[in-house]
Parts: C-alpha cells; structure tokens; sequence
C-alpha cells in the first residue's frame, strides 16, 4: 500500500484551510411525479394537483407569470443546438416532472447556505475591495461562477434557483428597525392542511413573487448575472446516456445478461405486481435496455412514493382504493412496499456500476474536466478569483460519482448485497431490509449504522469537491481535496489500482487507502496526485468507454439515463 500523504489535523476534515476551488455536483430539487401512473380516469384530477404544486408558465396566470422566464432575466440559459435543436427534454409530459415551488425553495435555501460557507472560509481577491466599511460582501468578485445543467427544464430551473439563493439577496429595508433585512420566502410540502387544499396554498404564498433577485441585487454584484449553460452534446460531461445511448445501452444490456442479474432481479418480480395492481400505469410505463426480469420501471415505482410523501399526499389519493371499505388494508399493504421498491432501484443502479466500462463513461468524464480545473486554479495568482463551478445534474449522476471515488458506505463491502442476496434455502431479493447497516458489530447494545449502498440521492443533493490551501511549512503551500456530501465529509476507499477491486469483497479494507478517515488527531487528506491516480485508473478500466470525441448518431426512443431504473 502506498505510504500515506497529507496527514494533518482532523479539523481540515471540515473547515480548516483556505478553500481555493469549489465544485459542486447537484441533483435537481423536488419535482412532480415523472409520470401518471394512476388508472386513466384519475388522470385529471391528479393532473389538476399536481399543477397546483408547480409553478406556472404562463404569464396569464395570475399566479406570479412565468417563474422560468423571471429566472432567466438573471441567469439565462445558453442552449447548444445539438441538444434537441434547443428545446428541452422533459416538457411534453406537463404538469409530470415538473419542479415544484418546494423544489426551488429548496435550491434557494441551498444556494444560501453555500454563500454563507464561502464567505466565511473561501479565497479572497488579494488587493481588490475588500468589503470596507460593512459593505455587502461581494460574492463574484472573488469567485469565478460558472453553471452547467443537463438539458431538462428542472435542472436548468433548479441551477437557476441555487444561483438566486447565492448571489440573489433582493435585500429590503425594515421599517421598524431601519436595517436591511433579507426577504424570505416559505411554502413547504409539508402543510398541514388537507393535500386537496395544500397546492392551492403554495400558489397563493408564491403570488407575483416568482423570483427573489431584482436588478439592483445583480448590479451590486458587479456583474450582468450568470449564464446556465446546456453544453455541446458531444462535449457534455454530464449526461453519457443522452450523448453516447448506444454504447450505454448496450453496457447496461450486458449487466442484464449475467446469471446474477436475471436471478435476483426475476426475485423481485411478485414486488413488482403487487406495486402494479395500484399503480396500472407502471406496466404501461416504457422501460429502459429493452426491459428486465421483473418487468416495470423501478425509477417511476419509487419515484411515486417520494414525491407522495415530500407533498404529504396520501399513498391511495387519487385511486380507486380512496374512501373504499378496506381502505386501510390498503394503504397498510402499499406502505409496505415502500422501502423494498427503493432498495431495489438501489441495488439495480449499485449492479450498474459494478461495470468498469459503464461506470467510466458516466463518472470519468466531469471528474477529468474537474481536474483540469483544479490544476489551473492551483496556479492561479491570490489577485485571480477562484473558480465555483455548478452542476445540476440527476440521481444516478451523483449514484455514479461517489462510486468512482470510493465513497465508504458504498464500496466498503459490509453489506455487500449482490450474489450474496441469496439465503440458504431462501430466495430473497435485494429489497427486504432497511437501508442501514451494522457497522459496529462487536458493540450488539448500541451498533453504529451508517447509509449503507442502498442510499439514494434525495432531491438537492449535493457532492462538493473543495480544493483547500494549506500551509504544511513556513512559505511551502500544498492543495488537498475535501469531499463533503449534503453538508458532511466523507470517508472515501478508491481504487488506485487496477488490481484493487472496485467494490470490496475479497480484498481487506486495511489493504486499501482510506482518505477522510481520523487516527487519534490526524486525518489523511486526498491530495491533487491521489485524485489524479483515482481518474488515471477510471479511464484505464474503462477501455475507451469515456471518450468525448465520439458521438452516437442513433436515436434511442427512450431516455433511459435519467429515467432507466
């Protein structure tokens, strides 16, 4: 094992240093259900409310315009024609898969709190102003802010909403006390009102208020606001299922294809049509690779009950089981498959990126970029702004990411599902326990559970990359990398070598390198070469499955990236 670098106090596990470089991969916030799912007769009434969870489009409304179009007045799009001729991908299922205000609330909250940090612990223009005399601090003055979004309507929206939340103050001035006070905006899911009523709500606490920046806010900024690009389809690193869907499809096809697959997935098929005699619509749904054992799109399964529950919308609303006399047999039957529908999506995707080849193309590419830029700023001058970069992304690009870099409670093997899904004299399928784990085994009173690989990115989730300055001796400076998922560090186990398995089974964890981990004080740190190593062997697993020079010319009639679970 290589000898350990970067060992230095645990407190630069979180805070500690000068943060030079943020970059920042996050999956969209909360949406409307991505597709009805119901029996057709509902379909109005449903559609009808989920409507009123959306923002509106049109101007005409009398609900606050069009929230898109107020967005983009401050963070505008930028849209490369060979990504659908310009137009996005998600808009022809209204008002399904729809951000909601719940969603951009959230990303506004996230925007901030990222402000918040940064101003606090990050890079400052040396020589320039330096927010005298209680000035405002002046965000991209010191940063260097770029936005990247797949090509969606909610991830573009939601990057819009982040970037509200962290240059947008619209700061007004209190009339009690004369000092300026930042104007919040609140309409949660979580109303305690009857769901019927709810939406309508959340539209009257948003009136004409679609967007918190004004133009004084983006002046003051010093700058004309920030662009949200949707980038070249053949440069984009974001999105390997929408730019390369043959070679995707066909790894995903060969994952399909093993003994392991077609078992434990078939395993799951009873689930399956126990969730369909609720949900008709999910054997109607399309699925991805050209269908699985089980049958049904696992993504929209679980999608039903997050969405469901974030809105607090009762499991039968909108069914033909609602106000029924064995209604809550129902609903105790229904609940019941919540957890072993999510765990299996889990495992689905967790089989996924067991392959080398899929797991390259969609991870390596915006962590090579990622690099590239963290090399550049490590070179840049302290009178240079820093680089903050945003990516709005989806689940299963997130999933992908914390695979490549080795995240703990994914690779680390201690509940390592897979072929060991299978009981002696028992099949089982991958989704009948919850998702934690026993980490602590030897302590049976009090074990310690930690997110095991059944973990799924929550709506406005967020991986941040921070590269730190540190002074290891006097005038000798050295970056390390923080990795910090939804506000807390991780411990990360990658593979540094071919040889290193890519999730533990056979090989011990103490024969591994383990960055972000504490020994006494002292916690070892992933430094610039250890990423660079980390993507080195990424790319040589992948075998030419990363590269952005290629380009599928076939279309693939379904968008089985974001939707293929």
């Amino acid at each position: 094992m290589t000898p350990p670098r970067h060992l230095l106090p645990t407190k630069y596990l979180t805070n500690t240093g000068t943060i030079s470089g943020v970059w920042i991969f996050h999956r969209h916030g909360d949406r409307a259900p991505n597709r009805y799912l119901g029996s057709p007769h509902h379909y109005e009434q449903e559609s009808e409310h989920w409507y009123s969870r959306i923002p509106p489009r049109s101007a005409s409304s009398g609900t606050g315009g069009n929230a898109f179009a107020s967005l983009s007045q401050f963070y505008a799009p930028k849209i490369h024609d060979s990504q659908n001729g310009g137009l996005f991908l998600d808009t022809g299922r209204e008002p399904f898969g729809f951000l909601s205000y719940l969603g951009m609330d959230q990303m506004r909250d996230v925007g901030g709190r990222f402000r918040r940090r940064y101003e606090r612990f990050g890079h400052r223009v040396s020589g320039g102003k330096e927010d005298e005399g209680g000035e405002q601090y002046k965000f991209l003055q010191h940063w260097d802010v770029h936005a990247y979004s797949t090509n969606y309507l909610r991830t573009v929206m939601s990057v819009q909403c982040f970037l509200d939340g962290l240059i947008g103050t619209n700061k007004q001035t209190d009339d009690n006390s004369g000092r300026r006070a930042e104007k919040q905006i609140y309409a949660g899911g979580g109303l305690s009102r009857y769901y019927k009523d709810a939406g309508i709500q959340e539209q009257l606490a948003h009136l004409n208020k679609s967007t918190l920046t004004t133009v004084e806010d983006v002046q003051a900024g010093g700058c004309d606001g920030v662009k949200v690009e949707v980038r070249d389809k053949a440069l984009d690193t974001l999105n390997a299922f929408d730019r390369r869907p043959k070679m995707m499809n066909d790894l995903v096809k060969n994952v399909i294809a093993t003994e392991q697959f077609q078992r434990i997935d078939g395993n799951a098929t009873s689930l399956a049509n126990k969730l369909s005699e609720f949900l008709p619509g999910l054997r109607g749904a399309p699925q991805a690779f050209g269908g699985t054992p089980s049958g049904i799109n696992w993504v929209h399964g679980s999608d039903f009950f997050v969405c469901r529950r974030a809105h607090s919308v009762p499991l039968l609303a909108f069914s033909d089981y609602e106000g029924k006399a064995d209604e809550i047999e129902s609903l105790s039957a229904l609940s019941a498959m919540e957890i072993p529908v999510m765990s299996h999506l889990a495992w689905r995707f967790r089989e996924w990126y067991r392959c080398q080849k899929l797991l390259a193309a969609v991870s390596c590419p915006p962590l090579k970029e990622m690099m590239g830029q963290m090399l550049d700023a490590a070179s840049r001058k302290d009178d240079e702004r820093r680089p903050f970069v945003l990516y709005s992304c989806h689940d299963v690009t997130l999933l992908s990411i914390l695979y490549a870099i080795g995240a703990d409670f994914l690779v680390a093997g201690e509940d390592c599902g897979g072929s060991d899904m299978q009981e002696e004299g028992k099949e089982i399928h991958s989704g009948m326990e919850m998702g934690l784990v026993d980490v602590d085994k030897s302590n049976a009173t009090t074990p310690t559970k930690q997110s095991s690989w059944r973990w799924w990115p929550a709506y406005s989730s967020t991986i941040v990359f921070e590269m730190v300055r540190i002074e290891e001796e006097v005038g000798i400076e050295r970056h390390v990398i923080r990795v910090i998922l939804n506000g807390k560090a991780i411990r990360l186990i990658p593979r540094l070598s071919l040889d290193d398995e890519r999730i533990l089974k056979e090989q011990p964890l103490h024969s591994r390198q383990r960055f972000g981990e504490t020994t006494g004080d002292k916690c070892q740190m992933l430094g610039l070469e250890d990423f660079a190593q980390l993507i080195s062997v990424l790319e040589q697993a992948g075998e030419g499955s990363v590269s952005l020079l290629e380009e599928d010319t076939a279309e693939m009639s379904n968008r089985f990236g974001v939707e293929g679970g």
